[in-house]
């Protein structure tokens, strides 16, 4: 039986896929691609799979395909969540999430770093070198990113709002504060003290990467903030910035998604390759000319 893999493309990064997987290459629109076809399929769904919602016709045409599907089928997709894992689930399609799998996640946070500081790079005008930057967020993609900005010189303190995390950020050689409103107590010496927040340091800072997806950044902070200073804002859409106020007190802020399908592409293609190549429970060993790996660019 042949296997279809369709790449549903909506950045470099699956542009990039499609070329690495093996098989006969077709470049096509939704409209010009055979659905009627009975073999193996594989659905590749952009990350974030949302992305999709932008393209209503061409997503209510794609849930169909996937509910009729008369042959095998299974679904890779990147943040399923709300929406689109109730769907899926509700229609019994099998399906893996890309950033549900730590090796994409471990990954995609090293070439999320390394992004973050060319967007860095784009904005400030200031090398990276000896800036003040505040990290908020050690997660996944905080933690990366404040080891890669202290490697290039930077003076790195990070925000968490737990103290189990702040501890950890201390023992990684890092400064570390609250969120904006929290009282913290730490031990210094044998000494109680108040510990700081971001309000106590950000006046200092050069530049701010938010990574944490909810409002942390906010107009007490931004208002505190030096005019020459940047932040870049890597959490989910809308971000943790209040983007109205950085733009009222005359702050550079951006909103910088979908970094690895901005950069670095062919990396961050090769983790999605390996992940469909290990986790695809359908037929093994299909041969390449049996194989046909189908481009739509939406």
């Amino acid at each position: 039986m042949d296997r279809h893999i369709i790449i549903l493309t909506t950045d470099k990064r699956q542009e990039a896929l499609g070329t690495l997987l093996p098989g006969q290459k077709v470049k096509c629109s939704w409209e010009e691609y055979k659905r009627e076809e009975i073999c193996e399929k594989i659905y590749v769904l952009p990350t974030p799979v949302a992305k999709l919602n932008r393209f209503p016709q061409v997503c209510d045409a794609i849930k169909s395909e996937l509910v009729n599907c008369k042959g095998p089928l299974f679904v890779f997709a990147g943040a399923v969540s709300g929406e689109w894992k109730n769907f899926l689930e509700s229609n019994g399609i099998a399906y893996v999430d890309f950033m549900q799998l730590q090796e994409v996640v471990e990954g995609n946070a090293i070439i999320t770093a390394e992004a973050t500081v060319a967007e860095i790079l784009l904005a400030s005008k200031k090398s990276i070198c000896q800036q003040k930057i505040l990290v908020t967020g050690y997660g996944c993609c905080g933690k990366p990113i404040a080891f890669l900005l202290r490697a290039m010189g930077a003076e790195v303190t990070v925000a968490a709002r737990r103290e189990e995390v702040r501890e950890e950020i201390r023992r990684d050689g890092f400064a570390a504060v609250g969120f904006s409103g929290e009282k913290q107590i730490v031990e210094s010496s044998d000494t109680l003290m108040k510990g700081l927040s971001i309000v106590d340091v950000v006046a200092e800072v050069d530049t701010v990467v938010n990574t944490v997806p909810a409002l942390v950044i906010t107009e007490e902070i931004i208002e505190k903030m030096s005019k020459e200073s940047l932040i870049v804002d890597i959490a989910s859409s809308p971000g943790g910035t209040d983007f109205v106020a950085a733009e009222k007190y005359g702050i550079t802020a951006k909103l910088a998604l979908g970094l690895p399908g901005i950069y670095t592409t062919s990396s961050s293609a090769e983790l999605l390759k390996n992940a469909i190549s290990k986790y695809a429970p359908l037929q093994k060993d299909v041969r390449e000319d049996r194989q046909w790996i189908f481009q739509i660019i939406i």
